[in-house]
């Protein structure tokens, strides 16, 4: 009884700060504003502290109390909301190996999230022109944001407004308690001296469209995860990299509300494990022995 208590006070303390915020913006910053700053650039002000702060704020302290508590089967947003489908398991010697063999499959290691990258991604954006190592936005699992991300962008010419892009991360010695589930999930695909990189595949289809949690600007997906993942292993097999693909089964079929307005993703509840095959070593390895 207490329980239930809390938390309907807790979800009306969480409503009635993010009112009284908005109220303020909106009744007393914007006609202040107003009378002081062009309109255009008032509405693009109060927006974006509405869609980046007061939102993204009111969502992390809903977080403080109410973590998430599902198994890893997606990768979560900064906030805590559930954003992309893990979908795929590498097998790999190391990282050398593993960004190798990506990189022979066609993908490109996207750049780190920072200013200066993303204002770069903004400019390719709205002019469409090349960026092929844009950025990605941070997405969570492990309780980390992912250790490297690739990408195959589409388009004449290709532009980061529609491509193919994968975030993973690598499976290290559990220190939280999603890395040992996939560690006893995977458990027979790790031989000694192996790395497993866990993986959230899909395909930015629509290049401008809003979340509609805090409606900040985004991609949208395709629904359709399964068939990204699908993509990425045919690149990896069409390349020579793939030794194996086996397939473990971690749930149900899994629906839920993506980020953006209209799209529901469906997974089904699959992870593709795939063995990379062991290339000759080059001379510039070789020199290293």
């Amino acid at each position: 009884m207490f329980g239930v208590l809390f938390r309907l006070l807790w979800r009306l303390g969480v409503f009635a700060l993010g009112t009284a915020a908005i109220y303020a913006v909106i009744f007393r910053l914007f006609p202040w504003l107003d009378r002081h700053i062009p309109l255009v650039l008032v509405v693009l002000m109060v927006y974006g502290l509405i869609a980046y702060v007061i939102f993204p704020l009111c969502a992390r302290i809903w977080r403080i109390v109410f973590k998430p508590d599902h198994l890893p089967v997606y990768a979560i947003t900064g906030d805590g909301w559930p954003s992309d489908p893990v979908n795929i398991a590498i097998v790999a010697k190391s990282r050398h190996q593993f960004v190798r063999a990506m990189q022979r499959a066609g993908w490109t290691t996207a750049d780190k999230l920072t200013l200066v990258s993303a204002w770069k991604m903004v400019v390719s954006f709205l002019i469409g022109s090349s960026y092929p190592t844009a950025p990605f936005s941070n997405l969570y699992l492990f309780g980390r944001r992912q250790d490297i991300g690739f990408q195959i962008q589409e388009g004449d010419p290709p532009t980061p407004r529609h491509r193919h892009h994968v975030r993973f991360w690598q499976l290290k010695k559990p220190v939280h308690e999603h890395e040992t589930f996939w560690q006893v999930l995977l458990d027979k695909f790790v031989r000694p001296k192996r790395q497993i990189w866990i993986g959230s595949a899909t395909h930015d289809v629509v290049p401008f469209t809003f979340r509609w949690r805090d409606l900040q600007f985004t991609h949208g997906i395709d629904e359709d995860t399964n068939k990204e993942r699908d993509f990425l292993i045919n690149t990896l097999k069409k390349s020579g990299q793939l030794v194996a693909v086996s397939k473990v089964h971690s749930g149900e079929q899994l629906k839920f509300r993506g980020q953006t307005f209209g799209v529901n993703i469906v997974v089904d509840g699959d992870i593709k494990v795939v063995a990379l095959k062991k290339q000759p070593l080059t001379k510039r390895l070789l020199s290293k022995q």
